[in-house]
């Protein structure tokens, strides 16, 4: 089985690095962009902008691997991870674990939706970006491994 970051059977979900160096890339060419407008403090403003958006997301993309990770064992948790803390979660305390279909943009896009109860109240959105994969595979893979609690009841 390939578990691999990223792969169909993977149990460690990260943006993708590709995405992240080209950020980082990207960061650097505005960078130099910047530098390159001259006497224009509009369009300098702008792509010095741009360029410090690009390297924040290329610095959280490298920092924060893995976003999510399956951690098996007995009693199998999921590990999520942020810029600045790292959280586990066994199955008892997620109480709903799905994939919705939020538009954006014109079209609808699946973000994985982990509504967690202990030790705090907690909703984690992960986006395709967060993943490095469509977030019905990570689902699936999370089902598979006993992580979806059963449909929680009206209140």
């Amino acid at each position: 089985m390939d578990n691999s970051p990223n792969s169909p059977n993977s149990t460690e979900w990260a943006p993708k690095m590709a995405s992240v160096v080209a950020a980082g890339v990207g960061a650097v060419v505005m960078a130099i962009a910047t530098v390159g407008v001259g006497n224009d403090p509009i369009g300098w403003f702008l792509l010095g902008l741009a360029a410090v958006i690009l390297a924040v997301i290329a610095v959280t993309g490298f920092i924060v691997r893995p976003r999510l990770a399956l951690l098996p064992g007995a009693r199998p948790r999921i590990a999520v991870r942020t810029l600045f803390s790292s959280h586990e979660y066994d199955a008892s305390q997620i109480y709903r674990l799905r994939v919705v279909k939020y538009p954006r943009m014109g079209r609808r896009v699946p973000i994985l939706e982990i509504d967690v109860r202990e030790p705090e109240e907690k909703l984690l959105l992960l986006t395709r970006w967060d993943l490095g994969m469509n977030p019905d595979r990570v689902f699936t893979v999370l089902a598979e491994a006993g992580m979806v609690p059963p449909a929680p009841k009206a209140l």
